[in-house]
């Protein structure tokens, strides 16, 4: 069984809980928060955004984050888990200029879609 991983929207911070988890959303969680690389059972699990960490921020390195977005989520797609990823990457001028938003859709093989917003902090 899968336990629930709840996200709050404010800071950003997760939390497991006891719950089963009727979606996606820990899969994309997972999938985006995790250094490519450190998982030890399989090396390609996870994304590269930590790499942005001291990239500027410009257009550039916003289609890299979406493309990075993108690649960590392609094993969904793989497997059959989800149908479609949309990624939109965009400065978040509300809280910090050196913050880039990142806005996930997955739309998975059943039920709703599920959207997911992350920041990356960019030099």
């Amino acid at each position: 069984m899968d336990f629930k991983i709840e996200i709050d929207n404010t800071t950003g911070l997760a939390a497991m809980t006891f719950d089963k988890a009727d979606t996606i959303m820990n899969n994309v969680w997972l999938s985006l928060t995790v250094q490519r690389g450190s998982f030890f059972a399989n090396p390609g699990f996870g994304s590269r955004l930590h790499l942005l960490k001291r990239a500027k921020l410009s257009a550039a390195t916003a289609r890299l984050a979406e493309d990075y977005c993108r690649e960590a989520l392609q094993w969904m797609l793989d497997s059959g888990k989800a149908t479609a990823i949309s990624v939109t990457a965009e400065r978040d001028r509300t809280q910090n200029i050196n913050r880039l938003k990142l806005l996930v859709e997955v739309a998975p093989a059943s039920g709703e879609p599920v959207e997911f917003s992350a920041f990356v902090t960019v030099v």
